[in-house]
């Protein structure tokens, strides 16, 4: 199962690349377009009485006129990393699991732990580079496609949060496992 969720995250990363390309060389045609936040909107008359609305942010998809290399460069650096983070996460795991099924006690092993510590880090590392890239390609893009743009975009505190915590999660779990290994050889040392 995991091994095909990683065959088809594969395959919507080599899409969005042709999007990228297209979007750099050829032009975009309808369909594809650079997502990107607008804040702060008109919203008056919006609110049924007795509520009022604070912010406002939408997302609109903006396309390029013609070929855009810089643009279409920009909007690669604003969702390769976060999806390269993710597949190589998703290949630690099948790895992990796939040695874990090879026998007895295989899950409890050195190995496991290495890749359990490999996937944490994959996870903290790629999640704070694919946000700050992000940031930087949004605020560019924003500033060469919108009218209206903001000199710093905050990354989607969701995606962030989410690769940070399970990162941590799989340092703990290594931690977990590399200790109860220390313990399990120091019960069949005494025995």
């Amino acid at each position: 199962m995991l091994s095909t969720a990683l065959v088809l995250g594969c395959l919507g990363a080599l899409t969005a690349l042709g999007a990228s390309v297209m979007i750099a060389f050829f032009g975009t045609p309808n369909g594809i377009g650079i997502p990107l936040r607008v804040f702060d909107l008109p919203v008056a008359g919006l609110a049924a009485d007795g509520a009022s609305i604070g912010d406002v942010t939408a997302e609109v998809v903006a396309r390029p006129d013609g070929a855009a290399p810089l643009a279409g460069l920009l909007y690669l650096l604003m969702w390769f990393p976060g999806t390269a983070t993710g597949l190589l996460a998703l290949f630690a795991v099948v790895r992990a699991l796939r040695r874990a099924r090879s026998g007895d006690r295989a899950l409890f092993s050195t190995v496991t732990a290495g890749h359990l510590h490999d996937l944490g880090w994959i996870l903290i590392a790629g999640s704070l580079v694919s946000a700050v890239l992000g940031m930087v390609a949004e605020a560019v893009l924003a500033s060469m496609l919108l009218a209206e743009s903001h000199p710093f975009y905050l990354p989607p505190w969701g995606e962030l949060s989410g690769g940070l915590v399970a990162g941590f999660a799989a340092l703990g779990v290594s931690e977990i496992v590399r200790r109860g290994l220390l313990l399990l050889e120091e019960v069949e040392a005494t025995i």
